[in-house]
């Protein structure tokens, strides 16, 4: 054979590998196939809505599932001969490329064709009618008989009545059968806010509005209408707000480079999944961060999805990337003005993280004394007319030291992003100074330098605290303190050592009482202490030590007295002790069966023991010294109000309105006359006040510091309590102790109950030391 003789070698081309590689990899399941020749039907109806300007509400595209055949009928634009010849039965031409599809913002791009199909499907039928023809045209492609470039699929022309638009009849290959059920789900994404009705088997799946689909969990409040504008974007968006402080934007009159895009987006805070939706059509989720984890629905004309509908293109999640920006801005700046701000973790990351100081006037601090939550950017004039510091860390000591009466202390966040954001308003904004170390004695005034007044009330508050708190050895002077300071509290030796600020607002007003009214000063004094000193000694207190409770557990043990109940109320002890020395039950068995068989002492109380707090202690409400509030469910124990040298036989004493001294309550109740002589010096001592109340039980549970004695006073009404009323929680401990009486505070819920109207009132009580 000659050396320049040119041969040909035939270019031949596998049928079924090429339709494998058309169809399988890129629609792999009966599904995909739905969704594609759905969404072909949903652009034929697009593209005939904007020829002949019909609203899309009134077209209909019906889909019949059955499980080996699918049908696709639609009311759309239809195909010409030669659109249905070279677009729909010939794989990388689109029809869809027209002026008339970019003006309709179909959906598909990439003309993939029928044969896709082939994978899942062993025949496909269309049938069409063009609004341009008068014939309907019926083609027919089955995947055994298809060879490529050869005339394989059957066409016919007929003359008929038919409306405008296509039927596509797929049948399923028999390992790829499709439910309805699975049907339904798969197509909820893709097609449930598409503005045309679309029916599956006959049901409406199509139509719905995504603006509600937020508003339907949780109601939202318009709150914000702003125009933004972010480089060569702009946009209007508002911003709504629902009662647990997550923001929700609606986004409008999208415009990039002054280009309009068509579409809105709807994104809610923590909503889940972005989908991305293209003229109402589902394409596929949206990767995008943020903040705000913003959720819910983007659906743009500018968004292009990949082949095979996987995934959105990089460059149209570049576009909501950015969109996102600009409405995490504006959620940001609405946010700002309004005290939901300090409720919204992702508000407070959002400063954080962009520096935007300026936003976070309405992020609240803790503010000492008191625990008040305060808004940034009222520090100032909260705290008019005393100094300001600010202090990151928890040493209780330092706290005590700086918050009170005179100086002000801003408690920084243990927790980030708030404790950075308060941190970058403090210090840049508010320019207050930190905290020391501690605070120092400047001078310390000596006796020969004090008034009369100034001796004698140190003198009694020595004596309160050795009387009342049990320590003995202390050294309390005036001084003048650093830092505004108020009271500095320290250990020597075995002496506890106080230096009171001479100069403290809150001792004037208990040195006036000693120059006016010197018959109450003994009692302002021991408010004093229980309310501005206690807090700040607690700790050297033996009763709030672990070893000083230990200790008074051993002297209520020691001063408890034999009480000799009467042969009444024994009830039935001799059985139960012959059943402990017959051995069928233990010892102490036969005490709780004892205590539960005694009958419980009556408490009377008649119209004649009700009179008024004022007129029985009225040094107590006058008192200056009133106790900083405690935060619910955070009461630590308080001491109690001494008044041991008053006596009061009344049983119950009502107020003639609230008193912060005692703490708001407007009714207390007199405890019974034997839990005085018995138990009596336990309320004398710091402990916590829990009530729980339901039926015809009202018990209080008092607890000694650290929780080693704890006494219940368990109280039995003849009549039940409202069951709407059953509750119950820690209250700040009021208790009032006079010289013959123990007073314990009632809450508002049951003030009726114990509110005398007409005739006595009789009720059992309990009590024990635990």
């Amino acid at each position: 054979m000659s050396d320049n003789v040119t041969e040909k070698i035939t270019f031949e081309v596998e049928t079924d590998r090429v339709l494998e590689i058309l169809s399988k990899e890129i629609y792999d399941s009966p599904l995909a196939l739905l969704r594609e020749n759905l969404q072909n039907a949903y652009d034929a109806v697009l593209m005939r809505s904007t020829v002949e300007g019909t609203d899309l509400r009134q077209h209909v595209i019906e889909v019949q599932v059955e499980p080996l055949v699918l049908t696709i009928s639609d009311d759309g634009i239809g195909m010409t001969e030669s659109v249905l010849r070279e677009n729909f039965w010939k794989a990388g031409s689109s029809g869809k490329r027209t002026e008339l599809a970019k003006r309709s913002g179909v959906i598909g791009t990439f003309g993939i064709g029928a044969m896709a199909n082939f994978g899942v499907c062993t025949k496909l039928t269309v049938e069409t009618r063009s609004i341009e023809s008068d014939t309907t045209l019926v083609s027919v492609a089955e995947r055994a008989k298809l060879s490529i470039a050869k005339e394989c699929i059957d066409l016919k022309r007929l003359k008929d009545d038919r409306t405008p638009g296509t039927t596509l009849i797929a049948e399923l290959d028999p390992s790829s059968p499709l439910e309805e059920k699975a049907a339904r789900s798969y197509l909820q994404s893709y097609v449930g806010y598409v503005p045309v009705k679309v029916l599956l088997n006959g049901d409406l799946i199509s139509q719905q509005s995504y603006l509600g689909k937020f508003q339907d969990k949780q109601p939202y409040e318009n709150i914000s209408k702003k125009d933004i504008v972010a480089g060569a974007y702009e946009a209007n968006v508002e911003v709504y707000l629902n009662t647990n402080a997550q923001v929700l934007a609606h986004v409008t009159n999208l415009r990039i480079q002054e280009s309009e895009v068509l579409g809105d987006l709807m994104l809610a805070q923590n909503g889940g999944q972005l989908l991305g939706l293209r003229n109402y059509f589902g394409l596929s989720p949206i990767p995008v961060g943020g903040f705000y984890q913003l959720g819910g629905i983007a659906n743009l004309t500018i968004l292009q999805p990949t082949a095979g509908r996987e995934a959105i293109s990089r460059e149209s999640i570049e576009h909501v990337s950015t969109i996102i920006l600009m409405v995490e801005r504006a959620m940001s700046e609405t946010l700002a003005e309004l005290d939901a701000a300090d409720r919204n973790p992702a508000f407070l990351q959002y400063i954080a993280s962009s520096g935007r100081t300026d936003l976070a006037k309405r992020v609240t601090i803790e503010v000492l004394p008191g625990n008040n939550n305060v808004a940034l950017d009222q520090i100032t004039e909260f705290s008019k007319g005393r100094k300001l510091f600010y202090y990151t860390g928890r040493d209780q000591t330092i706290l005590q030291t700086f918050a009170h009466e005179e100086s002000c202390l801003l408690h920084v966040s243990q927790n980030n992003p708030r404790k950075q954001v308060q941190l970058n308003y403090i210090r840049n904004v508010l320019k207050i100074e930190e905290v020391p170390d501690k605070a120092t004695i400047i001078k310390k005034f000596k006796a020969t330098e004090l008034s009369l007044e100034e001796a004698s009330l140190l003198a009694r508050i020595a004596a309160t605290l050795s009387d009342d708190y049990l320590l003995p050895n202390v050294e309390i002077s005036f001084a003048e303190i650093s830092h505004g300071v108020a009271v500095l509290v320290s250990k020597n030796g075995d002496s506890v050592e106080i230096d009171l600020a001479r100069n403290s607002a809150t001792v004037a007003p208990v040195l006036e009482t000693y120059r006016s009214a010197y018959e109450v000063f003994g009692g302002f004094v021991k408010d004093f202490v229980r309310n501005h000193l206690y807090q700040r000694i607690s700790k050297f207190v033996p009763s709030s030590t672990r070893e000083g409770a230990e200790a008074l557990a051993k002297l209520l043990q020691r001063n408890r007295e034999l009480y000799r109940y009467e042969e009444s109320e024994l009830g039935d002890l001799e059985p139960l002790l012959g059943d402990y020395l017959s051995g069928d039950k233990s010892l102490a068995q036969v005490l709780v069966a004892a205590r539960s068989s005694i009958r419980p002492q009556t408490q009377r109380v008649s119209p004649k023991q009700v009179g008024s707090f004022e007129q029985a202690i009225p040094d107590v409400v006058n008192s200056p010294d009133a106790p900083e509030p405690q935060e619910a469910q955070e009461f630590e124990p308080a001491p109690p109000i001494l008044r041991t040298d008053i006596s009061c036989d009344l049983k119950i004493l009502l107020t003639n309105g609230k008193h912060a001294q005692l703490n708001n309550f407007e009714l207390f109740l007199g405890l019974s006359d034997r839990l005085f002589k018995r138990e009596g010096d336990f309320f004398r001592y710091p402990h916590t006040t829990k009530i729980i109340w339901a039926g015809h039980r009202v018990i209080y549970i008092f607890s000694a510091a650290e929780g080693a004695v704890t006494l219940y006073y368990d109280i039995e009404l003849r009549e039940p309590i409202d069951h709407e009323t059953a509750s119950g929680g820690m209250f700040p401990t009021t208790t009032l102790i006079t010289k013959n009486r123990i007073f314990i505070p009632v809450p508002p819920p049951l003030d009726s109950v114990f509110r005398i109207t007409e005739g006595p009132k009789e009720f059992f009580v309990r009590f024990d030391v635990l």
